[in-house]
């Protein structure tokens, strides 16, 4: 009887036995930690039509603004206008002395009477004999540029004053009564604000002349108006350089109910019409950049490894970078980790 119940207990706790190792030995298999592995998060590639804006400041002046001079040098006799005053088309701004120009009309007058009864007398000689051909000719040839010198004395005396060219308001006041100027050299300059036609001239770099055309939106922010931005747009678009190397734009303002003034500081930010496909990544991605050359990491397909890929940035704006070339065949790069990662390293990919 304990021969039977010896037997029939051994298988038992044979099975007993052999279950509680296999137990111990499951639970001694799992898995190892690299404590060595980098951890990392990766980042989704995106693709977006994009350009970046253009970003420029200047003046706010006026499209029809006008610096106004004297056509012939002397004295100012009267100045009948002050800085900011309203002017209307046509008025009187400003006068030099006549006494000069006066007396060079006068002169120039009396030197064409003169020949012209050079002229008729010698005609009436002619008729008696008493005079050549010849002579006539040059007494014609003396009454004619004694008319034309009259002529230009006349006109220039015209110009010994100033009037209003357009409807607007005085900006700036160059000289004062009694004072010498020169012809051509600015007295005063007059805006045409009554037309509420505003721009900036701003100057633009080589590489963003070519991106902006005219009609592009603009937007326009000056210190007078601190929360508010004004819309406007490009107006028009020098092709040649200044002597700063600048190429000089118009952008017309849009100010609606706003005052605005000659000589503002105004920023301006235009967003240019012509876009291309970029891909995009986070700042924080991009490694070892030089100049628009940089890397970024990538996973390998075994999850473990990585390796290190060249890209071609366009831009950088705010926390993203723009991608021009290198990622067309790459969905994630690795984003939070690359600064301490090389192409020998083990990740560890932690969830987003």
């Amino acid at each position: 009887m304990k021969k039977i119940l010896i037997t029939l207990l051994v298988p038992v706790i044979l099975g007993a036995v052999l279950w509680t190792c296999g137990k111990q030995e499951k639970q001694i298999e799992k898995p190892v930690i690299d404590e060595s592995a980098v951890a990392i998060k990766l980042a989704v590639v995106q693709t977006v039509d994009y350009s970046l804006p253009v970003i420029s400041s200047g003046l706010i002046s006026t499209e029809t603004e006008s610096k106004l001079s004297f056509k012939l040098s002397g004295i100012i006799s009267k100045i009948y206008v002050k800085e900011g005053e309203s002017v209307s088309r046509g008025q009187l701004l400003a006068s030099l002395d006549l006494t000069e120009i006066d007396a060079q009309v006068a002169q120039a007058k009396n030197n064409l009477d003169k020949t012209q009864r050079d002229l008729e007398r010698g005609k009436r000689l002619l008729k008696d004999s008493a005079a050549t051909v010849e002579q006539i000719q040059n007494l014609t040839t003396a009454f004619n540029v004694a008319e034309e010198g009259y002529r230009i004395a006349s006109f220039n005396r015209q110009f010994a004053t100033i009037h209003a060219n357009s409807s607007g308001k005085v900006i700036r006041k160059f000289v004062n009564e009694g004072e010498l100027v020169g012809g051509g050299s600015p007295v005063l300059i007059v805006n045409a604000s009554a037309q509420n036609e505003w721009i900036v001239k701003i100057g633009l770099p080589d590489v963003d002349w070519v991106r902006v055309k005219k009609g592009d939106h603009a937007k326009i922010t000056t210190d007078a108006y601190p929360n508010e931005t004004l819309n406007g747009e490009i107006n028009a678009i020098n092709e040649g350089a200044d002597g700063s190397g600048l190429y000089q734009a118009e952008v017309k303002i849009r100010p609606g109910n706003r005052k605005l003034a000659s000589g503002l500081f105004a920023k301006v930010e235009i967003a240019p019409s012509s876009r291309k496909k970029l891909q995009t990544v986070p700042i924080e991605s991009i490694v070892e950049g030089q100049g628009k050359n940089a890397f970024v990491f990538v996973v390998n397909e075994n999850k473990k490894s990585v390796r290190k890929l060249p890209i071609v940035v366009a831009y950088l704006e705010n926390q993203t970078a723009f991608i021009t070339s290198g990622l067309d065949s790459v969905q994630e790069v690795i984003a939070a980790g690359s600064a301490f990662l090389t192409e020998n390293s083990v990740i560890k990919i932690e969830q987003q």
